[in-house]
């Protein structure tokens, strides 16, 4: 391990690659890959000449800091193109087929069989050079994108089942888009196959921090295992018993663990393997990540508290287990309302500063970096100059914890940073909905003044407001690119008297089939109890094009028909909205 010490990466990661460079195709894999902070994993085509040839590179990247996301990104002369992709599924939790489809024209990427993103225009013509199909797990030195790697949470291991390449055979194929790829070959990663892969072994580039390792790539029970370790462990081993990362109070008689790694679900669901002082555990649920747990305590706590475990165990095999650990809970400091942030900013025109998030904050943004305007512009229709001069740019997410309660929200936006529309675009998400499909704020608001979302009676009872951009224009460099935020403002009620409402999980639409549709599509809801409910139908604009249904519907499942009528070919909105729930959806009509 003396490369390793020399070139000062104290981690060890694997990188699989194809010995033939390719050029043009559909790339598919089965791969679960893995949570945690501070590194990620991925599939992906690079031309490995570079720099004596341009740099072409197309990525699946998948952080582990994000259970519900997926990065996609060109790279070529000019920069990154990227995209943070959210999705409806923890990603880590099982095997996944990952997909792109690279042509002359396009780039597309596809979840599940689906896609989800497709780029076109002039970067795609720079793509000039094949590259090496490849998979890796490493840890960027870049924890604004990937977050901050915590040594505890080692090993982490990334499963591929198996990879397939079919060419690009436009009107003659059999596989992928308009049936324009055919087959060439899979690998079923039952052993390595030397005539088709090569090990990265000794290799590393600036930013990253781990050194890759053909020892750290594992073939076993059909798949290929890409590890990463501390120097020195590489290879499938783990030896260390769960630890316990955090823990937050989310009510005074519940609390949230986290943990190092993926849990046995009979210890860490066992109330007497938790204690915390001056109160009794009552239940202990092991949540869907497999990583955090949550306790039902009686009485409430009063005050600091610590959680004990005894006992907690693993899965690895034989399984390692805690001998007895605490750690401090984290208590809650709720916000009173109006809450005003000044996103990237200090805190002028007394907003709150800015800040990350993590386990002890009650607000903060994950990913991105800050950037401010010069000499603080004059913008017409705000009065609040000085804090929309400051700009969140490449944020992932910004989290604010509230109470249960019925909220107005106010998302300012300002473009201190590109003269011209179609340079940054982007989706932005509130909860588990599409607010606005297509935001660019110069488009709306040019240089000189402030765009702003409102959102009234917003219903929050999970405990935390989420805001979320998904590029799709990403704009030039890497500083002033993706999305932006400059000042978040909520105001409203808290319900009081309530520490936690749950809605029921069969609250919303569940299903559109078919999806895309080309005359009539089917739209499947559940609601938990009798009220009105609103359907309506809106171009990527915001301009609305249909009233689809504005009815009272009873508790229970319900399926709605919408008919196209003499709409344009096109994407669309279409949103459910009641008095206690909004949800928004994607819809595309091709006639």
């Amino acid at each position: 391990m003396l490369v390793a010490m020399l070139q000062g990466q104290q981690y060890s990661g694997a990188e699989l690659r194809t010995l033939d460079s390719l050029q043009y195709g559909r790339f598919e894999t089965s791969m679960r890959s893995s949570q945690g902070d501070g590194y990620l994993s991925s599939f992906f085509t690079y031309n490995d000449k570079y720099p004596a040839s341009n740099w072409a590179e197309i990525d699946f990247e998948v952080l582990g800091r994000w259970p519900n996301n997926i990065d996609v990104n060109i790279i070529d002369e000019r920069g990154s193109h990227l995209r943070q992709h959210p999705t409806e599924v923890n990603v880590h939790l099982d095997f996944h087929r990952y997909a792109f489809e690279w042509t002359p024209d396009y780039v597309a990427w596809f979840f599940d069989g689906e896609e989800f993103y497709r780029q076109t225009g002039d970067h795609i013509s720079t793509l000039s050079e094949p590259g090496k199909l490849m998979m890796n797990i490493w840890t960027p030195a870049y924890t604004d994108w990937v977050g901050i790697m915590d040594d505890r949470i080692l090993p982490r291991y990334a499963h591929y089942d198996w990879v397939s390449y079919a060419s690009y055979t436009p009107d003659a194929g059999s596989v992928g888009t308009d049936l324009n790829f055919t087959p060439v070959w899979t690998d079923s990663f039952d052993v390595f196959d030397e005539s088709r892969w090569e090990k990265s072994d000794g290799h590393t580039w600036n930013g990253n921090n781990a050194l890759l390792l053909a020892e750290n790539i594992v073939y076993e029970n059909g798949h290929m295992i890409l590890c990463l370790t501390l120097s020195g462990e590489e290879g499938i081993q783990d030896n260390e018993a769960p630890v316990a990362l955090s823990a937050r109070a989310l009510t005074m008689d519940s609390i949230i663990v986290r943990y190092s790694e993926w849990l046995d679900p009979v210890s860490a669901s066992t109330a007497t393997t938790f204690a915390v002082p001056g109160t009794s555990v009552q239940s202990a649920t092991l949540n869907e990540d497999n990583m955090t747990v949550t306790l039902k305590l009686t009485p409430p706590l009063t005050g600091p508290a610590n959680v004990y475990a005894l006992g907690l165990k693993d899965l690895a095999s034989p399984a390692n287990t805690q001998i007895g650990a605490q750690v401090a809970i984290d208590m809650p400091e709720p916000l009173a309302l109006p809450i005003r942030i000044d996103c990237a900013g200090p805190g002028r025109q007394g907003f709150l500063p800015d800040q990350l998030w993590n386990s002890t904050t009650e607000y903060g943004h994950e990913g991105g970096n800050y950037q401010e305007a010069v000499n603080f512009p004059d913008l017409s229709n705000t009065d609040l100059d000085s804090v929309v001069a400051t700009s969140l740019n490449r944020y992932s997410r910004y989290h604010v914890r509230l109470a249960p309660g019925v909220f107005d929200i106010q998302l300012h936006f300002a473009e201190h940073a590109y003269h011209e529309s179609g340079v940054r675009t982007f989706e932005l998400f509130v909860e588990d909905s599409l607010v606005v499909a297509e935001l660019d704020v110069f488009d709306l608001a040019g240089n000189s003044a402030v765009y702003t979302v409102n959102l009234g009676n917003w219903l929050i009872t999970d405990g935390t407001l989420d805001i979320i951009g998904a590029a799709l224009e990403y704009g030039a460099g890497y500083v002033y690119a993706g999305p932006v935020i400059n000042a978040i403002e909520i105001n409203g009620e808290y319900l009081v008297g309530l520490d936690e409402i749950e809605l029921p999980e069969e609250f919303g639409m569940q299903m559109i089939y078919p999806n895309p549709f080309n005359s009539t599509t089917h739209l499947d809801f559940t609601l938990p109890f009798t009220q009105s409910v609103n359907f309506t139908l809106y171009n990527l604009r915001g301009e609305q094009m249909m009233d689809i249904e504005d009815h009272i519907y009873t508790a229970g499942q319900h399926t709605l028909s919408l008919n196209a009528g003499d709409l344009a070919s096109g994407l669309y909105i279409v949103e459910m909205q009641c008095p206690a729930f909004q949800q928004n959806r994607k819809i595309l009509y091709l006639k």
